[in-house]
């Protein structure tokens, strides 16, 4: 009896050291594929290291080359802006509004303002035209027409040697309830490309002027973009 126990435990013995042994060639042989896995992971890491140095240099050297040559531009290119009010004496029988400078810019040599209704442009190149027009009924303005709709109208025109007379290039038309302290405005606003030498003028019907708010909330803007 103690000899058969004896014989088995020596058979399980032998079993677990070759139980033990294979699991030691597998350890072995998933340490050597973990080695050679690591050792592809760092040579692909350094290759992809190297190639996006290479690229964010070449990326880096075009980019101070294009910002170099925006410089040069910027400062060969001046956006210049005038801002213009209208006066009060602006004459209905000519429908045009006359102006002066609110505040003007140390770069004017784009603009010159002739006879307070001539915006003379002397550069080719696009330009942004923002107008704002505010209208105000004063009290006794409407007492023989109260609740009468009028129309208000404005056109900012260009003069140009390569056109026959003054061509309109923006354009508004709004109804108005004549009321007494009736308030209401008009905004304009339109990029266009201008020829060198072109002249705008802001022209509004003959009894549209009595209603203009002559204050800042009616301007005209330009500017050279």
């Amino acid at each position: 009896m103690a000899q058969m126990e004896m014989v088995e435990f020596g058979v399980e013995q032998g079993q677990m050291l070759q139980v033990l042994m294979r699991h030691c060639q597998t350890m072995k042989r998933q340490e050597t594929r973990l080695r050679l896995a690591t050792a592809l992971l760092l040579t692909a890491f350094l290759a992809t290291s190297l190639w996006l140095q290479f690229h964010s240099n070449t990326s880096t050297d075009s980019f101070a080359g294009a910002h170099t040559e925006a410089l040069k531009a910027k400062k060969t290119h001046k956006r210049q802006s005038v801002h213009l009010e209208p006066k009060s004496k602006s004459s209905p029988e000519k429908q045009l509004l006359e102006w002066y400078w609110r505040n003007e810019s140390p770069y004017l040599d784009n603009f010159n303002l002739k006879n307070a209704t001539e915006l003379h442009i002397s550069k080719k190149g696009l330009y942004l035209i923002n107008l704002k027009m505010s209208y105000r009924i004063a009290y006794g303005q409407c007492q023989d027409n109260t609740d009468k709709i009028m129309t208000l109208e404005v056109n900012v025109t260009q003069e140009h040697s390569n056109y026959e007379g003054e061509r309109v290039i923006l354009k508004g038309s709004e109804s108005m309830l004549c009321s007494e302290y009736w308030l209401q405005s008009m905004t304009l606003s339109r990029p266009i490309m201008l020829e060198d030498n072109s002249s705008l003028r802001v022209r509004i019907k003959k009894d549209n002027f009595k209603f203009v708010s002559w204050s800042e909330t009616t301007y005209l803007d330009v500017t050279y973009l």
